[in-house]
């Protein structure tokens, strides 16, 4: 997996609402992680994103409509190939009131792909996305008084740039822009990783490892999660929630590799290595 986090520390002692002020009184800290899964992985130079806000949503107890705090609203232009397999750079760290968290809202204003022939194209954000992403915290997170809770923003390139044309021939016509982002909160998630290598032992770079929520049949829906291996043939992937999973390895002149039943253990990594079988 490609893994990303972004970097900017912020630290408020109070912080703005969509209705006002929050009080100081009773506070914890929540930090802000982004991580992505670029593709195709072999053919692009670079993937940027200009994010020129983030907010948190904290339900409110009583009649009260629920309100967003903005985290940062400074404009970052971030190449989410800069960063891959596990590596995070902090995007914020903001000081909120106690309370309970349910949603994040991402504004994404401009986005573009440069190819490794330096061709480059400027993507079309969708109009839906002006008023920001919606991201759901599943679970919500609880802060309590000095707690500090770490979140993942798994921003998923492998969906979220989706390619025009027969790009197996080499020949990218362009990338419809749909941001697909997943959010969670890392105190209650493991990671998985390993090696992909083929039948001689020899490492194998760019395989794509996908991550699967077990179903009857096998749908897009459930795909939770996209890796792509190092020049050592090593992958990474964070901020997968405890439970049961099955995972896929796929690369070109190879066949695809299927390993079931993938126990992730909060707070601990599994180790899941592949090895895949040219193809005649």
């Amino acid at each position: 997996m490609i893994t990303i986090v972004l970097g900017m520390s912020l630290l408020f002692s109070c912080s703005k609402t969509d209705t006002g002020t929050l009080p100081g009184e009773g506070s914890g800290t929540v930090n802000i992680y982004l991580t992505d899964a670029p593709f195709p992985i072999d053919l692009v130079s670079k993937t940027i994103v200009t994010i020129d806000k983030v907010e948190i949503r904290k339900q409110e107890t009583d009649s009260a409509e629920a309100s967003f705090i903005v985290l940062t609203e400074d404009p970052i232009e971030i190449d989410l190939l800069t960063l891959s397999n596990g590596i995070t750079e902090q995007l914020a760290s903001v000081e909120l009131e106690a309370g309970t968290y349910d949603m994040i809202r991402m504004h994404v204003s401009d986005s573009k792909v440069v190819l490794n022939d330096e061709t480059q194209f400027d993507l079309k954000i969708p109009s839906g996305s002006s008023s920001g992403l919606k991201i759901k915290i599943d679970p919500a997170i609880e802060i309590s008084d000095g707690q500090t809770a770490d979140v993942l923003l798994d921003f998923d390139v492998s969906k979220s740039f989706v390619v025009k044309g027969n790009w197996k021939g080499g020949k990218i016509k362009g990338f419809n822009f749909k941001p697909v982002v997943r959010c969670v909160l890392l105190g209650r998630a493991g990671r998985i990783e390993g090696t992909v290598r083929d039948t001689a032992s020899a490492a194998l770079e760019n395989a794509a490892v996908k991550v699967w929520m077990p179903l009857e049949e096998m749908e897009d829906d459930s795909l939770i999660s996209t890796s792509f291996t190092n020049p050592e043939g090593k992958y990474q992937i964070i901020g997968i929630l405890a439970g049961e999973y099955y995972m896929t390895t796929e690369l070109d002149s190879f066949t695809t590799d299927t390993v079931f039943n993938v126990n992730v253990t909060e707070g601990e990594s599994t180790i899941v290595d592949f090895e895949l079988t040219p193809k005649p």
